[in-house]
C-alpha cells in the first residue's frame, strides 16, 4: 500500500521533476559552453528512460548519485574491469556534477547515463536497454520502484558503501515503513560502511541475515604516484615552495542565509596573513556554478588573488589562488600544509575527509558534520582531525601549524593513521559480489 501511495505521489510530482531536470540541464549546458565540460548524452531525456545511445547489454550497472560518491567507486570500477572484462560496465549519475566526474575521470571505459527517476515506466526502459546482470548502487539511494523492478526481473541489486545519516534514518523510519523494508529486503545484501550503519539498517526492517559491515570504499582510494610530483612542479614552477599554503576545499554557501563559507575563509585568512603574511589560500568552492560568486567575492576584497582559469600559475604575492576547475582537487591537497575541509562551518553536514588524510596532510572541519557521523567517529577517538568553529578559532590553528612544522606532520601521520587503518573494504565488496557476476546472456526483460 504505501508503495502504492509513492507512485501516486510521484506521479503528481512528475511535472515538477520534470521541470526540475529540464533547468538543471540547462544551466549545465551553459556552463559546458563556459568550461569546455563533457557533453552529458540525453540529459533531460534520460531523467525518464529515453536514450539515443546504443548501450551494450548483460553487463553491471553502477549508479553513484554525485561528486563524492562518484570518485569513491574508481577503484571499484578498476577492479570490475580487471576481474570481469568481457562485461559492459554502464555507469548512473543523480547530478550534473557527478556526471562530469564519470565522464573525464573514469579509470575504465563506462558506458554513462543520468538516472532515470524512480517511476516505474522510466526504470523498467532503462532496464530493458541495459539488461544488467547486476545492479550496484552506492550509499543512500533506496529507490522503491528500482528495486521493486529489479527483484521482479530476478536481477541481483546490491546497496554498497551503504550509510544513513541521522536525518535520512529518522526520515526513512518515519516516511518509509513497509515500503522501505520491502526495498530493503529485495536487495542481495546491503554492504554497510560502519556498524552504526548496519545497526540504523537493522531498525528500518532489513532481514540480519543481508545485512554486512564491511567498511568505507573511501579508504581505498587509489594512490596515484605522480600526484605529489606535479604539485611540487606547480609550487616551483610558481615560486611558492617556501609558502604557509592551506587548502579550504568545498566550500558552500549558509543554507541559513547567513555568510558563506567563502567569506568565512577568506576572514580567518587574513588573519592568518597578520602573523604570516606569505601565506596562501587555495580557495575550491564545492559547486561549479559559485565560481562566479566566489570570484566577485574576492574581487571586492582587499586580497591579492588569482584564478585557476585564468593562469596555471601565479605570482608569488598572491595571497589567494580560486581554484576554479573540476577534478584538480587531489593537487592541491597534495600541494597544501594543512586543509579545512567545507560544508561543515555552515550547517550542511560535512564532507569527505579522507582525501587529505591519505596524503599525510592535517585535517580540519566545522562542527556541522552530521551527515558523515560515523565516518567523523572514527578520526575523532584518536584525535585525528582538528573541529573548529570560528574564523578566529580557524586562523588560531592554522598559524599553529604554520608556526610549528613539526606539529603539522605529526597531525598529517595521524590523519593518515586512522584513513589506513580502516582500508580493505574494496577486496571484501568484490569478495561479496563475485557469487552474483556468473550469467552469460542479457535476461529477457520484454
Amino acid at each position: 500500500m504505501r508503495r502504492v501511495l509513492y507512485q501516486f505521489l510521484n506521479g503528481l510530482a512528475l511535472p515538477v521533476f520534470a521541470y526540475s531536470a529540464w533547468k538543471r540541464c540547462r544551466r549545465y549546458k551553459k556552463l559546458q559552453q563556459q568550461q569546455s565540460l563533457p557533453e552529458i548524452h540525453d540529459c533531460f531525456r534520460a531523467r525518464f528512460g529515453f536514450s539515443t545511445q546504443k548501450f551494450q547489454t548483460g553487463g553491471i550497472w553502477i549508479h553513484a548519485v554525485s561528486v563524492g560518491e562518484t570518485r569513491s567507486i574508481f577503484p571499484l570500477l578498476e577492479q570490475l574491469d580487471k576481474h570481469y572484462p568481457d562485461l559492459p560496465i554502464t555507469l548512473t549519475s543523480g547530478s550534473t556534477q557527478g556526471a562530469v566526474q564519470a565522464l573525464k575521470f573514469s579509470p575504465v571505459p563506462v558506458q554513462h547515463q543520468m538516472i532515470p527517476y524512480d517511476f516505474g515506466f522510466a526504470v523498467k526502459r532503462f532496464l530493458k536497454q541495459i539488461q544488467p546482470q547486476l545492479v550496484i548502487m552506492i550509499e543512500t539511494e533506496i529507490w522503491p520502484n528500482l528495486y521493486h523492478a529489479c527483484s521482479a526481473a530476478d536481477i541481483p541489486l546490491v546497496l554498497a558503501n551503504a550509510r544513513l545519516k541521522e536525518s535520512s534514518f529518522q526520515a526513512y523510519k518515519k516516511w518509509g515503513g513497509k515500503m522501505v523494508q520491502d526495498a530493503l529486503n529485495q536487495t542481495r545484501f546491503i554492504a554497510a560502511q560502519f556498524p552504526e550503519d548496519a545497526e540504523h539498517f537493522a531498525q528500518l526492517g532489513a532481514e540480519p541475515q543481508k545485512i554486512r559491515t564491511l567498511g568505507n570504499l573511501k579508504f581505498d582510494l587509489p594512490h596515484d604516484h605522480q600526484l605529489r610530483k606535479r604539485a611540487e612542479e606547480w609550487k616551483a614552477s610558481s615560486r611558492i615552495e617556501n609558502k604557509f599554503i592551506w587548502v579550504a576545499a568545498s566550500t558552500h554557501k549558509d543554507p541559513l542565509g547567513g555568510k558563506s563559507e567563502e567569506q568565512l575563509m577568506l576572514e580567518a585568512h587574513k588573519m592568518v596573513l597578520k602573523k604570516h603574511p606569505d601565506a596562501l589560500l587555495i580557495l575550491v568552492p564545492r559547486h561549479a556554478d559559485r565560481f562566479e560568486e566566489a570570484a566577485q567575492l574576492l574581487s571586492e576584497s582587499d586580497l591579492k588573488w588569482a584564478q585557476r582559469s585564468h593562469a596555471a600559475n601565479i605570482d608569488s604575492d598572491i595571497q589567494v589562488y580560486l581554484a576554479d576547475s573540476v577534478g584538480e582537487l587531489m593537487l592541491w591537497f597534495a600541494a597544501c600544509n594543512a586543509a579545512f575541509i567545507g560544508g561543515s562551518m555552515v550547517e550542511f553536514g560535512g564532507h569527505n575527509i579522507l582525501e587529505p588524510a591519505s596524503l599525510h596532510r592535517p585535517v580540519i572541519s566545522g562542527p556541522h558534520y552530521a551527515n558523515l557521523q560515523a565516518l567523523f567517529n572514527t578520526f575523532i577517538r584518536t584525535d585525528s582531525l582538528q573541529i573548529t568553529d570560528t574564523p578566529q578559532t580557524l586562523a588560531a590553528l592554522l598559524s599553529n601549524f604554520a608556526d610549528d612544522p613539526k606539529h603539522q606532520i605529526e597531525f598529517g601521520e595521524r590523519a593518515y593513521q586512522a584513513f589506513s587503518h580502516h582500508s580493505g573494504a574494496l577486496e571484501r565488496l568484490l569478495d561479496a559480489i563475485d557469487p552474483l557476476i556468473h550469467r552469460k546472456k542479457p535476461m529477457d526483460l520484454s
